[in-house]
């Protein structure tokens, strides 16, 4: 027999217990919290009873999820490091981003790509080439250079914690690799402050001569999952940006919404 608080909800798709997406939407309010977060402040939050959010802190300390800091509020436990460290070693990308992916492609006809942080580095998860006769060249799974240069990288700069922002950047120089490309930490830090404000990153062949990139973040809770890219040649670049980077925004926004359903 269901309890009031595991009474299936949004049945497109399949059931859903209520119960279980509460503690998810906790866990990921507790996550974006600088300082950790009091019962009464997630009771607001999320809008949901005192007495239920108690009840549900009560299961993920004792699950280990939760734990509380010196100032008695509640952060993430231990047991979220497993979590963590699977995901971070994790090969595989989800469907969702995937199917994204595939739709970004399918829409512009260009190269584009996924990218997340890994631990305190930056990776290429996913990429898919352009069906276009001019391409640029491939972009395959793995490593990451030269993030101040290239527009994913960017955007995962730009709203990576600072702690991480200043560690990746402390430990990978960036070179100018063509006369477009920004150096110089100040200067940085204001492109990346610009890319914030405006909700995506554009690199005009500051990567590589006669190839311009787009970027904009999947964003869960305000914080930084994957970055989408297009890659495309500066000539064609030129003549259809707006239109893509439209396309990208309405994209990647469409995952956030079906984040939420």
């Amino acid at each position: 027999m269901n309890t009031a608080d595991d009474v299936p909800t949004t049945p497109k798709g399949g059931t859903r217990i209520q119960s279980v997406a509460r503690a998810s939407q906790l866990l990921l309010r507790v996550a974006t919290a600088d300082g950790g977060i009091s019962a009464k402040e997630l009771s607001a939050d999320l809008g949901l009873a005192l007495p239920t959010t108690y009840h549900l802190i009560n299961t993920l300390l004792d699950q280990g999820l939760l734990t509380r800091n010196g100032q008695r509020k509640y952060v993430l436990g231990d047991a979220i490091a497993v979590l963590a460290q699977s995901y971070l070693r994790g090969k595989n990308v989800s469907e969702r981003l995937l199917t994204a992916l595939q739709r970004l492609s399918e829409l512009t006809h260009e190269t584009v790509y996924l990218a997340d942080w890994a631990d305190r580095d930056i990776r290429v998860r996913a990429s898919m080439e352009g069906s276009r006769k001019v391409r640029v060249g491939d972009v395959t799974s793995g490593s990451y250079e030269h993030a101040h240069a290239r527009a994913n990288g960017k955007v995962l700069l730009a709203w990576a914690p600072q702690a991480v922002r200043d560690v990746y950047l402390d430990s990978h120089p960036t070179p100018k690799l063509t006369p477009n490309t920004i150096t110089g930490r100040r200067k940085l830090d204001q492109e990346l402050a610009t890319i914030r404000e405006r909700g995506y990153a554009v690199d005009h062949e500051e990567y590589a001569e006669g190839v311009s990139c787009l970027a904009a973040p999947f964003l869960v809770g305000g914080e930084i999952v994957a970055a989408f890219g297009v890659s495309v040649p500066t000539e064609r670049f030129r003549a259809n940006e707006k239109v893509l980077l439209a396309t990208l925004i309405d994209v990647v926004g469409s995952i956030g919404t079906s984040i939420q359903e």
